[in-house]
């Protein structure tokens, strides 16, 4: 028997015992290629009948191999796949275009089954593979009169030596991911439209409201009795009021609805322009302000104003009775995680943990509005925020203690990460 395989050493006396044994355990573990040394003596004809069944085994073992190895994982895939080499010609594909056989599609270029208009912009991304070796993904919407409307295109290098040689296009039906989209967005603009016209339609009356109390505050308030004027400044209050939870729901509404644009956003930067347009409550406040070394990050512009306002202004309103308020704001940077962790702390009044989901929902207050006035909107609004960009908002506080606002950002948005 040739040497190199996994036979028991060849000896011309009689075959033992253990030597079956061993082959028979070896079967039962299923090890692939065992063979028993045939020698002589009466054992001989099981050692070759073991061999026997062994190759029928090994003969099993590849049938299911080829049934169930990776071939059929790609013949039998819902994605569209085919490998070409430097010049687009397809080496391989598990499918093939109506009308043609597979050989008459291997060997010719990719180019020949794309749609003329779109020949320049698969070779853009073609090349842009076989020259960085980075895979690309796009969408695309063919015009070729059969298969799916929509599809996501993945581009990948194929390497060998180390070098790209070529490339694997794989395409996956993302019609109805599209269609769902497309009936998302259109929701997104109705709800838009709705709530800035039930904005509109709200606020009209609230300000006539105002301003007619105003006036009558004006031209009758001496008139009235301190009930009447309690009655009426409760009632403009009230307006007030409105109006302001009017335009929260409105900021969160757009805040759903709307996708955000990502730009590079210098926070040092943003966080300036939040305490120039805070200045009043600030001096009014008596407050103390030390803003650190802030990075820039891509994000939406207006709503990291918005969310560095909103958390900016709540540690100025919670804070403790006869006391300046002292706010921080600071960040650290994960530069490998891509990742940086913004952090707004005050000394005010605090609050006890256990109400730390609670205070991120719309309408949830720990304290009441006749000592900090409020809509209980601004942190729901801080969360929805964080969440379109990728991140977490928390915090860390106990009663008396003050509060600091944690908020992890990537710095750069989801999708080009």
């Amino acid at each position: 028997m040739p040497s190199g395989g996994t036979c028991l050493e060849t000896r011309r006396s009689e075959t033992t015992v253990e030597e079956l044994l061993e082959v028979i355990a070896r079967l039962a573990a299923n090890e692939p290629n065992v063979r028993c040394r045939v020698g002589e003596g009466p054992l001989a004809p099981l050692a070759t009948a073991l061999n026997t069944l062994s190759g029928e085994l090994d003969s099993r073992r590849i049938r299911s191999d080829e049934t169930f190895g990776p071939e059929v994982l790609v013949s039998q895939s819902p994605v569209a796949m085919m490998a070409c080499d430097a010049d687009e010609r397809i080496r391989y594909m598990n499918y093939t275009f109506p009308g043609l056989t597979l050989s008459e599609v291997v060997g010719r270029k990719n180019s020949e089954f794309t749609p003329p208009e779109d020949v320049e912009m698969v070779r853009g991304h073609v090349r842009h593979v076989l020259t960085t070796g980075e895979p690309v993904f796009y969408e695309h919407r063919p015009n070729i009169g059969f298969g799916p409307e929509w599809f996501g295109v993945h581009v990948g290098p194929i390497r060998s030596g180390g070098e790209v040689v070529g490339y694997t296009m794989s395409l996956t039906d993302i019609t109805e991911l599209k269609r769902t989209q497309f009936r998302l967005e259109q929701s997104n603009r109705e709800l838009e439209s709705f709530a800035s016209v039930a904005s509109h339609d709200l606020q009209e009356p609230l300000r006539k409201i105002q301003t007619f109390g105003e006036r009558l505050k004006t031209t009758c308030g001496a008139a009235l009795s301190p009930e009447g004027r309690d009655y009426l400044e409760r009632m403009n209050n009230a307006a007030g009021r409105m109006r302001r939870l009017i335009d929260d729901l409105l900021s969160f509404s757009r805040i759903s609805s709307r996708a955000p644009t990502f730009v590079r956003v210098d926070l040092g930067r943003v966080a300036r322009e939040v305490l120039g347009d805070l200045e009043t409550a600030i001096e009014q406040s008596g407050a103390s302000m030390t803003v650190g070394e802030l990075p820039t990050l891509e994000a939406e512009p207006m709503q990291m104003r918005q969310l560095l306002q909103n958390l900016v202004s709540n540690a100025l309103k919670f804070r403790q009775e006869g006391v300046a308020p002292s706010v921080s704001i600071s960040a650290t940077v994960d530069a490998d995680a891509g990742q940086c962790e913004l952090r707004v702390k005050d000394n005010g009044i605090g609050f006890d943990e256990k109400y730390l989901d609670r205070i991120f929902n719309v309408f949830q207050r720990l304290h009441g509005r006749g000592k900090y006035e409020g809509t209980g909107i601004g942190l729901a609004i801080c969360r929805k925020i964080v969440e379109r960009h990728g991140g977490h908002i928390g915090a860390r506080s106990s009663p008396g203690q003050g509060a600091t606002f944690i908020v992890s950002l990537p710095l750069k948005p989801p999708q080009s990460r």
